[in-house]
């Protein structure tokens, strides 16, 4: 887990300091422990538009000071800051080396930055992972952020007249000196009718999620324009198919998805909940894994009706 912070500006009065840039940083401390990073560039009469942007790092791939980020390509013209993991990011890498590119680390967010390069804002439909994304054009002078498809990378942004501002968690939008934490009434409600805040509101009013499966570009000098989406579940007819092939073509996913999680430079480990879910994961890690012994952890609660 790692936590991503930042903004944009089109006019010199709407600017976010190099202090606050920090302080939102800093907030997010608890999702990356490990190291921090920032990139600022302000606005003057040969940048139309300012950009921060701020990366908490929990470290899983090269822990080496290449794997820092913000991550910048060759020229420093393309920068992005990433929350999260992209498990096919070895066979990209691999087309993208073909293709010319040069690689300073062996990390996943630089897959991100070169993929953009490549193929713009469509980089996303190729990542197989979660995640949310930043990554700043300085050629094209526009800040897009990307939530994977189903969500499990929070991302949340505000768009004020000549500026958005971003972050991972609630509280980081809110270290903003103007910031204007009201209560919006209609989520209240939502929240007690459903147990949270349904996409896209969230319990301040002017500040939202990006959905999931949705990507949001904006471009300076140019009006606003709402989230897209990028991928959407396609159902499909029912085909019969004996019950063996489907346990065995279930059993390959879950193998699959086992295994791609598990390339990490860190220890990996598992939980135990007790339920069928967390066994069968540890189960096949263990497969996989062979003589070596997979850590399970598990929680428990002073509360028993909790516990």
């Amino acid at each position: 887990m790692c936590g991503i912070c930042g903004a944009m500006w089109t006019k010199p009065a709407k600017s976010v300091s190099i202090e606050t840039l920090n302080t939102m940083t800093d907030i997010l401390r608890h999702r990356g422990p490990d190291d921090r990073g920032t990139f600022y560039q302000n606005w003057d009469e040969n940048h139309p538009a300012g950009v921060a942007l701020g990366h908490r790092r929990l470290s899983i791939l090269d822990l080496s000071p290449q794997g820092r980020q913000p991550m910048g390509n060759e020229d420093d013209t393309v920068q992005a800051v990433f929350n999260g993991e992209i498990y096919n990011y070895e066979p990209l890498r691999q087309e993208l080396l073909q293709k010319g590119h040069r690689f300073k680390s062996n990390t996943d967010t630089e897959v991100i930055v070169h993929l953009y390069e490549e193929d713009g804002v469509d980089f996303v439909k190729k990542l197989n992972g979660m995640f949310a994304i930043a990554v700043w054009d300085g050629r094209k002078n526009c800040l897009s952020l990307y939530r994977d498809r189903i969500g499990k990378k929070p991302l949340y942004y505000c768009i004020k007249p000549d500026r958005i501002i971003f972050a991972s968690e609630l509280k980081s939008i809110l270290a903003l000196p103007d910031a204007a934490a009201e209560i919006d009434t209609a989520s209240v409600d939502d929240y007690l009718t459903y147990q949270y805040v349904p996409h896209p509101a969230t319990i301040f009013k002017g500040i939202f999620k990006l959905e999931p499966a949705h990507y949001l570009v904006c471009t300076a000098g140019q009006p606003f324009v709402p989230p897209k989406p990028y991928w959407q579940i396609e159902s499909e007819p029912e085909t019969a198919q004996p019950f063996a092939d489907a346990c065995e073509q279930l059993r390959a996913l879950v193998f699959d998805a086992v295994k791609i999680r598990l390339r990490s430079d860190v220890p990996v480990g598992a939980f135990l909940s007790g339920g069928i879910d967390s066994s069968i994961t540890a189960g096949v890690m263990q497969k996989i894994l062979g003589e070596k012994k997979v850590r399970t952890f598990s929680i428990g609660f002073g509360e028993k009706e909790y516990d």
